[in-house]
């Protein structure tokens, strides 16, 4: 036997069934999951600027995104992106096994499919086309904390690992911040913790994340520099170098409404009344199992430990929404709130080895990922709907405009009015229930304004549809003449005005 096949079987050795059992419960609720959208172009209304897209995000401080999404190409492949995006979820699922040291198999193994069937990574799938490079992000934001965890100067690789992840999507923080925090919690609830052990794994901690945004900022800073470009200002992203002390009372404020009104009744793991019973069942489950294990091992007699984990527990909610801190008046969207995976995992960890309350615990985890794949369905559902209509409206908008008399080819054309008037198109939409909770996948269609209806015309109906300057739009729609015409698909839903046709869907 050569030394390299030596060299991989003793690492295959080393590969816990534990771990076999998270990563496979990743990839096969992942695929009954996600498949819809990996196996079809189902569009949102940004899918159109990333049909190919080289993902330069640095104006929205997502400095790396481009070198995350760089290795599947950057055409929009939903099912190569969404095979790569499984695997990094599937490896994610292995280290939460790793760094809660999770026994059983069937807990590893729910541990994957909470991971893979998340509403963030639904929310994260609408936009396939840099799903990949996310899904990167968030396994580099877990990893970087099992290197702390268990390697003496592991936070030097780990603060690297986490600025990285904190330059595809800023978000990714949060995961890293709260998994830091129930660690912690997790080994000051075991008595045979040395007090010292728990205080260097602390600082390293703390050096993982504060040399990661470190590294985070620095490098944003000089890329921008040698660019000639700034930052946007888009969700906050301009004020990452820092947090103004006359803001800092309002940001905190801010994250601590946002966690306790998403987490309690934000919806998301509320959709219906199995949802709902699953849901506090779980949380009561873990709440008690949590003081249970605080009781087993007589943490009553050891009042600094108490005090610590209140301390600690009382950053969750500033940690989660850290987002606001920053910039208070960010708009949240589903893609954000994968810290809240944490959450899940850190009350499904205390069910493991636990015989009676662990597979009670079990059965309203089950419910409620068997729900998650629900309603990733009824989302994806919807977008196939939304892309039919969108189809089906573009082709009558085409025609007509083609048999307009005078118009020719590469002749300017407005389509304003965002999307068609109720009255002609009623809206059809039935899952509005579920789909208004995930970002953009709502609605009866997928583009609203003139330049994605051109974009979608070009690449779905090969259709050439030239688009005046956004100002000139604006002036037109302000105009008598537009305001007087009927909208589409009346007689005169198409004018020439100011040398542009002009196609008035509303308004």
């Amino acid at each position: 036997m050569g030394i390299s096949e030596q060299f991989l079987k003793k690492w295959i050795k080393r590969i816990k069934p534990q771990y076999y059992a998270a990563f496979f419960g990743a990839l096969i609720v992942g695929f009954i999951c996600h498949m819809p959208v990996m196996t079809k172009n189902l569009p949102v209304y940004d899918t159109f600027w990333n049909i190919y897209f080289d993902q330069d995000m640095i104006s929205s401080g997502r400095q790396f995104l481009t070198f995350a999404c760089g290795p599947t190409s950057y055409y929009n492949l939903p099912w190569i992106n969404g095979i790569v995006s499984l695997i990094f979820l599937a490896l994610t699922a292995v280290c939460f096994t790793e760094l809660f040291r999770l026994e059983r198999k069937s807990t590893a193994f729910l541990t994957g499919a909470v991971i893979a069937a998340f509403p963030a990574v639904t929310g994260t799938f609408a936009f396939i086309y840099t799903a990949d490079g996310y899904m990167m992000a968030f396994f580099l934001s877990v990893l970087c904390v099992l290197l702390a965890d268990r390697l003496k100067w592991g936070f030097i690789p780990g603060a690297f690992l986490c600025g990285f992840s904190i330059g595809v999507y800023q978000s990714y923080l949060s995961v890293t911040m709260l998994l830091c925090i129930f660690i912690l919690v997790g080994d000051l609830l075991k008595s045979d913790r040395n007090r010292k052990e728990i205080l260097y794994k602390a600082l390293r901690f703390l050096g993982t994340g504060a040399f990661g945004y470190l590294f985070y900022v620095l490098s944003l800073k000089i890329m921008l520099a040698l660019s000639g470009r700034s930052l946007s200002g888009y969700q906050g992203t301009d004020r990452v170098g820092g947090i103004e002390l006359s803001g800092l009372l309002t940001g905190l404020k801010s994250a601590f409404t946002d966690f306790r009104e998403f987490t309690f009744s934000g919806g998301i793991f509320t959709e219906n009344i199995w949802m709902k019973i699953a849901y506090v069942l779980f949380i009561l489950t873990a709440a008690g199992l949590f003081c249970y294990t605080a009781w087993k091992e007589k943490l009553y007699q050891k009042p600094v430990r108490i005090l610590c984990i209140v301390l600690l527990l009382a950053l969750i909610p500033f940690a989660a929404s850290a987002v606001c801190i920053i910039s208070p008046g960010v708009l949240f969207h589903i893609l954000m709130r994968m810290p809240w995976v944490v959450l899940f995992l850190f009350g499904l960890s205390f069910m493991d080895g636990k015989k009676a309350f662990g597979l009670i615990g079990f059965l309203f985890a089950g419910i409620l990922v068997f729900n998650f794949i629900l309603s990733a369905n009824v989302v994806y559902f919807n977008l196939n709907e939304r892309y039919e209509k969108t189809y089906a409206l573009c082709i009558r908008i085409a025609d007509r405009l083609e048999q307009t008399e005078g118009y020719q080819t590469g002749d300017p054309v407005a389509i304003l009015g965002g999307y068609p008037n109720a009255e002609y198109y009623p809206s059809t939409d039935i899952t509005e229930k579920i789909t208004r909770g995930y970002h953009e996948t709502e609605g009866d269609y997928c583009i609203e304004s003139s330049e994605k209806y051109a974009e979608f015309m070009k690449h779905y109906l090969n259709v050439t549809v030239q688009v005046p300057e956004f100002d000139e739009q604006l002036a037109i729609a302000d105009t008598d003449e537009f305001r007087q015409m009927d909208c589409f698909p009346k007689d005169g839903c198409i004018k020439k005005i100011r040398g542009v046709w002009v196609v008035k869907l509303n308004g």
